[in-house]
């Protein structure tokens, strides 16, 4: 196996499993959580969140350098490969700039009896739980994008030499 299969192997699937993570939250676990009290919510986004920059932050660093590599590799779709790179590594600084915020406050939230019951009391736990989601479903697209691109990518590299030989 060469390098190109290799980058390959690691970029695509790499990026659909940092966008299914990221669905699978948005999805189908914190909304469970919504009717939930705070001192069971906002502890419960906080491991969503530790477990899954675990996942998240690898997956997407894999993704981004097969696909930047590729992109080096692969003149001819340098543009498209390089976009996807971006693409899937943009969730990262999608967290830090624009999510890190309300998961900070949640964590805070998390780690006080007396934040959970005003959080309980004003709905703002719930408020910022549905931000949360909202904003992970722009994580999710991000990624499943870079994916996307790379496959597109990938599909025309292989399509172009079909026709070359």
């Amino acid at each position: 196996m060469d390098s190109l299969s290799v980058a390959r192997f690691l970029s695509i699937p790499s990026a659909f499993l940092v966008s299914g993570y990221s669905i699978a939250a948005s999805q189908m676990a914190v909304p469970l959580v919504y009717e939930q009290p705070a001192s069971v919510s906002a502890p419960f986004l906080r491991g969503v969140f530790v477990r899954g920059a675990a996942f998240v932050v690898p997956g997407a660093i894999i993704s981004s350098s097969a696909s930047a590599y590729l992109a080096y590799a692969i003149p001819e779709r340098r543009t498209t490969l390089a976009t996807a790179s971006i693409l899937t590594l943009l969730p990262l600084a999608f967290t830090r700039f624009v999510m890190m915020k309300g998961i900070q406050h949640l964590i805070e939230i998390s780690e006080s009896a007396a934040e959970q019951q005003k959080g309980d009391q004003n709905g703002e736990v719930v408020q910022l739980l549905k931000a949360w989601v909202a904003q992970n479903w722009v994580r999710a697209a991000l990624a499943f994008s870079g994916g996307m691109l790379a496959l597109y990518a990938y599909h025309s590299s292989v399509e172009r030499r079909v026709y070359r030989y």
